[in-house]
């Protein structure tokens, strides 16, 4: 049981804060080198983002696309609640209200699930309520930093 209270305390501190205060570097500090996202929808980059440079690049381009976010933890599970050595899976809920560079408002709900290792995250999997939405957001986005890790268009 004290190993869930200090993983969702380090959760709390490093996941919906570190993007509501827009510090990549910081975010990704609780990530493994060799981390994956897979990220939902039909966007150029969707599935799999791979490393840290790729991550790196995808969040810069993330906060640049949304310059205001707001993510509100609602609920979070720990698969293995006496787990002290923070290796666990997590499932967080979270109510999202982003709005794009050209002023779109949009609220979402997205449920991520999380491997971690040693504290950190290897594995990330993000599934929105709305993909929709999702990708009507993203619309417009510059993903010229992203180019060199995304396959080639046909």
């Amino acid at each position: 049981m004290i190993g869930a209270i200090i993983l969702k305390s380090m959760l709390d501190r490093t996941g919906t804060d570190q993007i509501n205060q827009r510090d990549v570097e910081q975010l990704l500090s609780h990530w493994t080198d060799d981390a994956v996202l897979i990220y939902p929808g039909n966007l150029p980059f969707s599935g799999a983002l791979r490393g840290r440079a790729m991550l790196t690049a995808f969040f810069e381009i993330y906060l640049e696309q949304f310059p205001q976010l707001e993510f509100t933890a609602q609920d979070t599970f720990i698969s293995n609640m006496f787990a002290i050595g923070l290796n666990n899976t997590v499932a967080i809920e979270t109510a999202t209200k982003y709005t794009n560079r050209w002023g779109d408002t949009y609220e979402n709900s997205v449920t991520s699930i999380l491997k971690l290792k040693w504290g950190k995250v290897w594995y990330d999997k993000d599934y929105y309520f709305d993909v929709h939405t999702l990708n009507k957001a993203w619309e417009g986005a510059d993903l010229g930093r992203l180019e060199e890790y995304l396959p080639p268009r046909a």
